[in-house]
């Protein structure tokens, strides 16, 4: 299974730790260049500034933008490739990562296989497995499965975002594909520094965030509905 690495090209550390563990487990992987988006034409990438504002009441952070077009970057190489593939941003721990692992990955009949997350999340093993359904959102897009399709899949329901990248793929109400996780994840993130850069968020007054709130009912119900239907099916 081809592995890919997103990394910013002047990461030169990153790309150093990367590739020490690659080679200690006897992988190979190729880089996905980072992005650096110009603040000044956002719409111009695809980042949707009304829709954000509309839902949210703040943009998004430019790096918050780079990482999306970064991710679906990837999900171009994954839909080239033509079979199944594992992306990883540059700042991960590989330590269950192995050809081994990978050949169960590549025989999985899920769609998208969460390698990483951030926060613990409710689950249930499927089928015996070590895969899992989980309710809630892990977080986080350090390491992930993805086949051919549902790459397609994400790219043309992400040709307009306004969320981060790790929120749009738990959206499925957005794209309409189930994201799995196996357990216990065999890639975690290395420490709690990012280059996606912070956000001071706007103090909102009451009936602004009333407005957020109508505005994100229908969303937020329609993928409640999705949500549960995954969970107990």
């Amino acid at each position: 299974m081809k592995i890919f690495v997103i990394s910013l090209p002047e990461a030169a550390a990153r790309r150093a730790a990367i590739a020490r563990q690659m080679a200690a487990l006897g992988l190979t992987y190729s880089l996905i260049d980072g992005v650096r988006p110009d603040p000044t034409r956002p719409a111009e990438l695809g980042y949707n500034e009304r829709g954000r504002l509309l839902r949210y009441g703040y943009g998004m952070a430019p790096g918050e933008i780079g990482c999306f077009l970064a991710h679906r970057q990837a999900w171009r190489a994954v839909q080239a490739h033509g079979k199944k593939c594992v992306v990883l941003e540059d700042d991960v721990l590989v330590p269950g990562l192995n050809v081994a692992l990978l050949e169960r990955l590549a025989l999985a009949p899920y769609p998208i296989v969460r390698l990483a997350g951030i926060f613990e999340k409710r689950h249930k093993f499927v089928d015996d497995s070590p895969f899992a359904k989980y309710w809630g959102d892990p977080a986080g897009t350090a390491g992930y499965m993805l086949g051919p399709r549902e790459a397609a899949q994400l790219l043309r329901r992400s040709a307009r975002f306004y969320m981060a990248v790790d929120d749009f793929m738990e959206a499925r109400h957005l794209h309409g594909v189930n994201t799995y996780a196996l357990l216990p994840y065999p890639v975690r993130q290395a420490g709690v520094d990012t280059q996606i850069g912070h956000r001071l968020r706007p103090h909102l007054s009451g009936f602004a965030r009333l407005r957020l709130m109508l505005v994100r009912i229908p969303g937020d119900l329609h993928e409640y509905c999705r949500r549960v239907l995954y969970y107990v099916l």
